[in-house]
């Protein structure tokens, strides 16, 4: 996939689905969790520096993870007790963690995670058709 640079700036500077801050430790470090502050638009999830009073360093991103052919679950031994991660299906050995303040707060990240991809909003569109069809004979 492609990204154009600008476009993907544009798109982050867009107020998000959901946002937040979350501790998050990429699949190259092993121990080191930052925190950072996340934005959900779409099915991209977008990742910012925060600075020394916890507001966004940079307008732009540090890095952005696509949501499509991923697994998003919760994490019980992870090293926070209120965790969830990202592993890509292509990427079985690579793992995103995510650790929150709250539980409540890892079980709205997966909800919004989940439902935003394209497969998931398909399959929403297939059951819709299903639907609309049994109740009108047609789509």
């Amino acid at each position: 996939m492609r990204f154009n640079e600008k476009e993907i700036a544009f798109i982050a500077a867009q107020p998000g689905d959901k946002e937040g801050r979350l501790h998050y430790r990429s699949p190259g470090f092993r121990e080191v969790y930052k925190e950072r502050w996340f934005k959900l638009k779409g099915n991209l999830l977008f990742y910012f520096r925060l600075n020394e009073y916890g507001g966004v360093y940079e307008k732009e991103p540090v890095g952005v993870l696509v949501l499509e052919q991923c697994r998003i679950q919760s994490e019980l031994y992870a090293e926070f007790t209120n965790a969830f991660s990202i592993t890509f299906i292509n990427e079985h050995e690579k793992r995103h963690f995510f650790g929150c303040q709250s539980q409540k707060q890892v079980e709205e990240w997966i909800g919004c995670l989940k439902s935003c991809s394209y497969e998931h909003q398909r399959s929403k569109l297939k059951e819709l058709q299903e639907e609309l069809k049994k109740r009108t004979g047609r789509i």
